[in-house]
């Protein structure tokens, strides 16, 4: 989605893409393989989109399910996974209203959309309502404060009820202040468990003052050194870690010697959590 791969920095989007990659369902079951962009529900396709899966025989038609009825099938489940699938599926039909395709969704494909996808798109999402465009949000913040991997930043990229303009409009106002807390404290249980869009997404955020949080370089290093140390473990031989300090050696240097000192405990520790999560041995 446009709006959500610009408002939140590269190094997120990467990072995000690899906890998609890598992260264990929140069920137990196994992690779902080949997505690419940060914020898209797995295996989306235009099957997924518009039909029943698997009660309808292979010799008849597919059957549209429409908007509300999906929606409705989420909502009824009860899991805060299918309350994340329902706001992405709704943030989908709005990018696609206003932009005639599916940026994420392109994204992660490595290709446009075909005039074939972009018609049962457009079948989908002719009924949405001002309700359920209200709605998403309380999907969003539902997962967010269940901890579905990816949430937490999202919830934060939207701003504060849906919009980012109260940050500079009312940086005062109880409410906002409110929701600046519970976004930030989501982040942080979050990259405390290794989620990792949520590590780099508080790493970029401390890196400067900033409308959410004052820049706090002790804690963007922390942050840094876990995402080091992660990609380290995952990077295939001879691939560039972009958190080498070659990159970063200014972050470094505005740290005192006990400061480098306590957020090389704090990102030891998240990688740690992440080794715990995928399985995989300690580094070196």
């Amino acid at each position: 989605m446009n709006s959500k791969l610009t408002g939140i920095a590269i190094a997120a989007a990467i990072a995000a893409a690899l906890a998609l990659a890598y992260w264990p369902a929140p069920d137990g079951g196994v992690p779902e393989a080949g997505v690419a962009a940060a914020s898209a529900p797995p295996r989306r396709s235009l099957e997924s989109y518009m039909h029943i899966d698997a009660s309808v025989p292979a010799a008849q038609a597919p059957l549209v399910v429409s908007l509300a009825q999906r929606l409705e099938r989420l909502a009824a489940s009860g899991r805060a996974q299918d309350a994340y699938a329902a706001y992405n599926l709704l943030d989908d039909c709005i990018v696609f209203q206003r932009e005639s395709r599916l940026p994420g969704l392109e994204f992660e494909l490595g290709r446009e959309m075909t005039p074939e996808e972009k018609a049962a798109q457009q079948q989908l999402c002719a009924g949405l309502t001002q309700r359920q465009r209200d709605d998403r949000l309380v999907y969003l913040a539902t997962a967010a404060k269940a901890g579905v991997p990816g949430a937490a930043t999202l919830f934060l990229s939207e701003g504060p009820f849906g919009d980012r303009s109260a940050l500079r409009n009312r940086p005062d106002d109880p409410l906002v202040q409110a929701w600046k807390r519970q976004a930030i404290a989501q982040l942080t249980a979050q990259a405390d468990e290794a989620e990792l869009s949520s590590v780099a997404t508080l790493m970029m955020a401390y890196l400067r003052d900033g409308e959410v949080v004052r820049k706090d370089a002790p804690q963007a290093y922390g942050y840094l050194l876990a995402l080091r140390l992660v990609y380290d473990d995952i990077l295939a031989p001879g691939v560039t870690n972009p958190y080498q300090d070659e990159y970063w050696h200014w972050l470094q240097d505005e740290l005192t010697p006990a400061q480098q000192a306590a957020a090389a405990a704090k990102g030891q520790a998240i990688a740690a959590k992440f080794r715990q999560h995928t399985g995989r041995p300690a580094h070196g």
